[in-house]
């Protein structure tokens, strides 16, 4: 069997890595590479990796695991055996691939899926602890959000995003004295519109939903409380 591992620094706890790998439908279809996982357990499990020098495709059945502050998903199929679990350690996140299948150059391509699964788990992990309990659910696709800034808009949209399972949807946020709106198309975060007092203004983004960092919206000046409307 061969293996492959990744570790990343992760602003979070074993909590809020549980909350995202323990919903393997939403995560799959976050992930930087073609995923779907339907059914119920076990699960029918889909991924296909395609890049310029890189391909990988797999299918089969997954069952999940969780001990030691460790995910595991375990998925058979016609090729073989593929294994990919996330464990926190210390302040590290490791994300191991293994797989016992006849596939030429298979290190590249488990190293290719180890990171991918550690990436998607850090970035909604950490936004999940960011987010969680700034925000309540008020009905009709409704929430209410305190203590809201500028570098927060990052990890709102991954909670939401991983929260309502949609990769397109248009976040409206009415505040104080000014109000805004989001784009995302297809897990891509497009553009923003910001209105306020002090006039308006339309940033473009055009970046994965993985990607965005505080520095995408650091023109904007939001503060403060928000009820937020998400249109699917």
């Amino acid at each position: 069997m061969q293996s492959a591992s990744v570790e990343m620094p992760i602003k979070a706890d074993w909590e809020a890595i549980k909350w995202v790998a323990s919903r393997p439908r939403i995560l799959f279809r976050s992930l930087p590479f073609e995923a779907r996982v339907s059914g119920e357990e076990p699960f029918d499990v889909e991924i296909r990796l395609r890049r310029k020098l890189l391909k990988f495709e797999f299918s089969g059945r997954m069952n999940v695991a969780f001990a030691d502050s460790t995910a595991t998903y375990i998925m058979k199929g016609p090729k073989g055996l593929l294994i990919v679990s996330v464990s926190m350690e210390g302040d590290m996140i490791v994300s191991r691939a293994s797989a016992d299948l006849v596939e030429r150059f298979l290190g590249r391509k488990l190293e290719a899926l180890a990171r991918g699964f550690g990436l998607s788990i850090c970035r909604f992990s950490e936004s999940y602890r960011r987010i969680a309990e700034k925000i309540l659910p008020t009905g009709k696709g409704e929430f209410y959000v305190r203590e809201v800034s500028t570098d927060d808009v990052p990890h709102l949209l991954r909670y939401l995003r991983f929260s309502l399972g949609g990769e397109t949807f248009t976040l409206q946020g009415q505040g104080d004295g000014d109000e805004f709106k989001i784009t995302v198309e297809g897990g891509v975060v497009r553009d923003i519109e910001h209105k306020s007092s002090g006039g308006s203004a339309i940033v473009e983004v055009n970046r994965p939903l993985l990607d965005v960092s505080e520095e995408d919206f650091s023109g904007l000046e939001l503060g403060g409380e928000y009820i937020l409307r998400v249109v699917l």
